[in-house]
C-alpha cells in the first residue's frame, strides 16, 4: 500500500509514522505473493538484489553521513551514527555490507536459470534519484524519516527474501551472510525508528519535514518494488 493510501497528513506526533507503517506488509506486494506461488526464482530474487544494489547500498553510507552532519540533535546523530557503523562493518572492512550484499547479488545470478540482462536496472536507478532528493533535502528531519520508515521496510523486505531463500539450500552460507545478518539487524533497527521518533520535535517544521519524508520513501519503496515486478514479469517472458 503506497503512503497516499495511508493515513491523512494531521498525524500528531513522529511515533505516528512508524505506527503507519507498520501495519503494511511488504509481503502482500504483488511481486512477493507471486514468488511464494512458483519455485524459488533466483533471476527474480537476483533482479530485486542487484537493483537494490546500485541504488541504496552503493550510497546509503554517504547519505546517512550527511543527515548526521546537518542535524542539530546530538541523540538523533548518535543513533544514526550507530546504524552507520553497522553498514561499515563495525569497523572490519571484510564485513562492510555492500561487500556482502555484493557477494550475495553475485550468487544469486549464478544460480538463475534465466538470461539476466544488465540493462534491467531501471527500477534501482528510479529509485536512487528519489532517495537522494529525499535524503538530501535542505531540512535533514526528511532524511530522519526517510531512515525511519526506510528501516520498517527493509525489516519486512529482507524477512520477505528470507522466507523465499529458506526453500532452498543451493547458496552456500557464506553466499547469505548478507541475509542472514540483515534478518536479524533490520529488527533492531526498526527498533531505533520508535527512539528516533521520541526526539522529532512534536510540532512544527521538522515534525512536518520528518512526515514528508516519511511518506515519500515509503512511495519510492513500494513504487520500487512494482517496477521491480515488471521488470520480473518481463524477464520470464523473454
Amino acid at each position: 500500500m503506497s503512503s497516499s493510501q495511508a493515513a491523512n497528513s494531521n498525524q500528531p506526533s513522529a511515533k505516528a509514522i512508524v505506527d503507519e507503517y507498520e501495519q503494511y506488509e511488504v509481503s502482500d506486494h504483488p511481486f512477493f505473493r507471486e514468488l511464494k506461488a512458483r519455485p524459488v526464482d533466483y533471476g527474480a530474487l537476483w533482479l530485486l538484489m542487484a537493483n537494490l544494489q546500485c541504488s541504496i547500498s552503493h550510497h546509503f553510507v554517504r547519505w546517512l553521513a550527511g543527515v548526521i552532519s546537518r542535524v542539530d540533535d546530538p541523540r538523533i546523530a548518535s543513533l544514526l551514527a550507530k546504524q552507520l557503523n553497522d553498514e561499515l562493518g563495525n569497523g572490519d572492512y571484510k564485513v562492510i555490507h555492500s561487500v556482502l550484499l555484493d557477494r550475495f547479488v553475485s550468487g544469486l545470478e549464478q544460480h538463475s536459470q534465466t538470461a539476466i540482462q544488465r540493462d534491467m536496472l531501471e527500477p534501482g536507478r528510479g529509485l536512487l534519484a528519489a532517495m537522494a532528493k529525499t535524503f538530501g533535502a535542505s531540512d535533514p528531519f526528511e532524511g530522519v524519516g526517510a531512515l525511519m520508515v526506510s528501516e520498517v521496510f527493509a525489516k519486512k523486505m529482507d524477512s520477505c527474501v528470507g522466507t523465499e531463500l529458506r526453500r532452498q539450500n543451493a547458496l552456500s552460507r557464506e553466499t547469505m551472510h548478507w541475509l542472514d545478518l540483515h534478518e536479524n539487524l533490520e529488527v533492531a533497527h526498526a527498533e531505533d525508528s520508535y527512539e528516533l521518533a521520541v526526539l522529532v520535535p512534536e510540532q512544527g517544521p521538522q515534525l512536518a519535514a520528518a512526515w514528508r519524508g516519511a511518506r515519500a520513501e515509503w512511495d519510492a519503496l513500494w513504487g520500487f518494488l512494482d517496477n521491480v515486478h515488471a521488470a520480473s514479469r518481463a524477464l520470464r517472458a523473454a
